[in-house]
C-alpha cells in the first residue's frame, strides 16, 4: 500500500505547478509510504507522477516509483496489491516480455504493453494507479473492484491531478478549498458522502471497478466491472453441499491470496463469525503461528469483545495482543487523526482501528487482514432480517400514489413513529428505494426535513445505484439488492475509507479477504435464499465454515464492533461541536438560522441523540472543519 501523485495536461503544455508544490504535495502523504519516495516530470514538462512507497513485495530498490518500461515510454504510479501477478507474469513471459524486479508493479507495465487498457480486467487484488502513455501523451487510470484503494482527482484548467488523499490535491496550484454545500448536506443526513462528490468543491472520488483514459479531450471514465459482468454457472440440481464448498474454496483462496507478502502478516480478531474464519483459514494456510491483534473499552463490558478475541486465539494458537481504549482516547485522538481524515466520518469505529493498526505496528505486522464486507454479502446484521420480513408490505406501500404515501410519512413522524417503519414510510414518500444503511441520527427530525427540502438531489445516489442494478441484473429479491447495495455504499465508502485512512496512518495496509471479486460475484449470484434460512443471518457462511470454526463462534449472537458512544458522549466533545460549527454555519451560510441551533438542541438528550451519535457525527464535523478550513 502506497500513496500516489500525478498530474497531466491534456494538451502537452507545461504544468504549472512546479517542483517544490509537487514535492510538498507528496510529503503530505509520507505516512503512506515511509520506505521510500520518487517522481519522475516528462521531458515537456506536461506530466509529473509522484510516489511514496510501503515496500510489501520485494523489498529491494528494484521496486522503486515512478516505475518504466525498458525505453522509458511508459511510466506508472501505483497503489496497491496484485495477487496474480505472478502467473500473470508467467503469461508475459512466454510472450518475450523481460522483467528486472520481482514486483507486481511491473507486471502492470508488461501487461499494458501487451493488452493495453484491458489490462485492468486481468488484475486480481486491490489498486488505484496512473500509467502514462509518452508515445500517445495519454494516461490510463483505474481503481480496483471493490473499491479498497483510494483514488480522487480534480481539474485545474486542463489539468487533471490525481492523488491517494485529499491533501495534496489542495496543496496543488489552481485548486480552492471550498466547502461543498450539497455534501455537507449528505453528511447531515447519512454520516458520509457519496461519490462522486467529497466534501471540497471540485475534488471527487474516482469510481470503484472503473478506468478510465485521458487525452486531448479530457478524461473518459469505463466501468469495467460489476457483480454481474460474469454470468456464473450453477447446477440445476446445487443445494446447500454444493454453495456452501464452492463458498469455502473460494474464501480459502482469498485468504491464502491475501497472505502474500514479503513482510510479516496479521489479522484483527473479534472472535466473531469473519475475523475468526480469517484466523482459522489463516492458520491452515501458513503452518505457522498467526498473529493476531484486538481492542477493547476500558469499563465497559458490553462492547467488549476480547473475551472471544482471546477464545479464538486459544483455538487456533495466535500470537496475540490487546489494547484497551478510554474514553479520553476516543476524545483527544480525533483532533489529531483529522489530519489523515480527508472527509468526516461518522462511523466511530475510525479510534479503535487506529489503535489496533497502531498496535500491529509496534507488533512488527506491516499487513493486516480484517473482515469487513461478510455481513453485506451474507446478510449479516439483524437489520437485514427486518427489512426482508417488510418486504411484502413494502411492495403494497408503494403500489399507493405518491400523495398516499406523503400522507403516511406525515402522519407517523407526527405521531413520533422512528425505526425501520418510519425510515421506510419516508423513504416511500419520497420514491427512494428499501436499502440497509446509515440514515444518520436526524432522521425524522425538522432539521432533517430542512435538508431533504434542498432540492431532489438528497437520494440521487441511491436512485442511481437502484437504476444500475436493475440495468446490470433487475432481481424481485430484495436480499440481492440490499447485499448490491450494502457493498456498493456502506462497504466502499464507510468501511473502506475508515480501514484505509486509520491503516496508513500507522504505515499499516489493511487487506480483505470477503472483498475478493470472485467471492463478490459468487456471494451476489448464488440464490439469495440460501444467504438466510428462518431469520438465521450469514446461514450459508456458517455452513461453509463447519468444521472449520467452532459453532460457539458461528452461532454466538452478533455484537459487532460498536463503540460506547452513549456512555461517553458530551462534555469535551459537546464542547467542540458548540465552538466550531457556528463559524461552518457563518462562513458558508449553509443551512436557515434556526437551523443549527435546533441540531444543537438534540444534543445529550434522551430523544434523537439518546445513543451519542448525534453528538459523535457532529464532533467529527467540527473536528475536520477546524483542521481544514479554520
Amino acid at each position: 500500500m502506497c500513496g500516489i501523485l500525478g498530474a497531466i495536461n491534456i494538451l502537452g503544455e507545461p504544468l504549472v505547478a512546479d517542483e517544490g508544490s509537487c514535492r510538498r504535495a507528496l510529503t503530505l502523504m509520507e505516512h503512506r509510504g515511509p520506505d521510500d519516495a520518487g517522481e519522475w516530470r516528462s521531458a515537456d514538462g506536461s506530466v509529473y507522477l509522484g510516489h511514496r512507497r510501503l515496500s510489501i513485495i520485494d523489498l529491494s530498490a528494484a521496486g522503486h516509483q515512478p516505475m518504466c518500461n525498458e525505453d522509458g515510454t511508459i511510466w506508472i504510479v501505483y497503489n496497491g496489491e496484485c495477487y496474480n501477478f505472478k502467473e500473470l507474469r508467467a503469461e508475459l513471459e512466454q510472450r518475450g516480455h523481460v522483467f528486472r524486479s520481482a514486483t507486481d508493479t511491473e507486471t502492470i507495465i508488461h501487461g499494458y504493453e501487451e493488452y493495453g487498457a484491458a489490462i485492468v480486467e486481468r488484475l486480481r487484488g486491490m489498486f488505484a494507479f496512473a500509467l502514462y502513455d509518452s508515445r500517445r501523451h495519454t494516461m490510463l487510470v483505474a481503481r480496483d473492484r471493490a473499491g479498497i484503494k483510494p483514488l480522487y482527482y480534480a481539474w485545474a484548467g486542463r489539468t487533471l491531478h490525481l492523488a491517494s488523499e485529499i491533501a495534496p490535491l489542495l496543496a496543488m496550484p489552481g485548486i480552492e478549498r471550498r466547502l461543498d454545500l450539497r455534501a455537507l448536506r449528505e453528511y447531515f443526513a447519512f454520516g458520509k458522502v457519496y461519490p462522486p462528490h467529497t466534501m471540497f468543491e471540485g475534488i471527487f472520488k474516482f469510481p470503484a471497478g472503473h478506468r478510465a483514459t485521458v487525452d486531448a479531450a479530457g478524461m473518459h471514465q469505463e466501468e469495467y466491472w460489476t457483480p454481474y459482468r460474469t454470468a456464473l454457472s450453477f447446477p440445476a440440481d446445487a443445494g446447500e453441499e454444493y454453495h456452501a464448498g464452492r463458498l469455502l474454496g473460494l474464501l480459502e483462496e482469498s485468504v491464502r491470496l491475501r497472505m502474500l507478502s514479503d513482510v510479516p502478516v496479521g489479522v484483527f480478531l473479534s472472535g466473531g463469525v469473519d475475523s475468526t474464519a480469517n484466523v482459522a483459514l489463516m492458520s491452515r494456510a501458513s503452518g505457522s503461528r498467526v498473529h493476531s491483534f484486538t481492542a477493547g473499552f476500558a469499563g465497559q463490558a458490553a462492547y467488549d469483545e476480547r473475551v472471544h478475541a482471546r477464545d479464538a486465539a486459544r483455538e487456533y494458537g495466535t500470537l496475540h495482543e490487546e489494547i484497551e481504549i478510554t474514553r479520553s482516547d476516543l476524545v483527544t485522538e480525533l483532533p489529531w487523526l483529522a489530519s489523515f481524515l480527508d472527509e468526516p466520518v461518522a462511523d466511530p469505529t475510525v479510534i479503535p482501528i487506529y489503535y489496533l493498526s497502531r498496535l500491529a505496528r509496534a507488533g512488527g505486522a506491516i499487513v493486516i487482514l480484517n473482515g469487513d464486507g461478510g455481513d453485506e454479502l451474507f446478510c449479516g446484521y439483524r437489520k437485514y432480517m427486518q427489512f426482508l420480513r417488510l418486504a411484502k408490505p413494502w411492495r403494497a406501500l408503494n403500489a399507493l400514489p405518491v400523495s398516499v404515501r406523503r400522507v403516511l410519512a406525515g402522519a407517523g413522524r407526527a405521531a413520533g413513529l422512528r425505526g425501520v417503519r418510519a425510515d421506510l414510510l419516508d423513504r416511500a414518500a419520497r420514491g427512494v428505494e428499501m436499502y440497509v444503511g446509515s440514515t444518520g441520527p436526524l432522521k425524522g427530525t425538522p432539521a432533517f426535513e430542512e435538508i431533504a427540502g434542498r432540492g431532489d438531489e438528497l437520494y440521487e445516489a441511491v436512485r442511481s445505484g437502484r437504476a444500475t442494478f436493475n440495468r446490470e441484473h433487475r432481481s424481485p429479491d430484495y436480499a440481492e439488492w440490499l447485499s448490491y447495495w450494502g457493498v456498493r455504499s456502506e462497504i466502499e465508502n464507510v468501511f473502506l475509507y475508515r480501514a484505509d485512512r486509520m491503516g496508513m496512518a500507522n504505515s499499516v495496509e489493511i487487506r480483505v479477504p470477503f472483498l475478493d471479486h470472485n467471492l463478490i460475484e459468487f456471494a451476489m449470484q448464488m440464490p439469495q435464499e440460501w444467504k438466510h434460512r428462518n431469520g438465521e443471518t450469514k446461514y450459508i457462511l456458517k455452513r461453509a465454515l463447519a468444521g472449520v470454526v467452532p459453532d460457539r463462534f458461528l452461532y454466538r449472537r452478533k455484537q459487532g464492533f460498536n463503540v460506547p458512544l452513549r456512555e461517553w458522549a458530551g462534555g469535551a466533545m459537546d464542547a467542540e461541536i458548540r465552538a466550531v460549527l457556528p463559524r461552518l454555519e457563518s462562513d458558508w451560510n449553509a443551512f436557515s438560522p434556526a437551523f443549527l441551533q435546533g441540531v444543537l438542541s438534540m444534543l445529550g438528550g434522551s430523544g434523537v441523540d439518546a445513543n451519542g451519535a448525534l453528538s459523535w457525527m457532529l464532533f467529527n464535523l467540527a473536528v475536520w472543519y477546524r483542521q481544514w478550513f479554520m
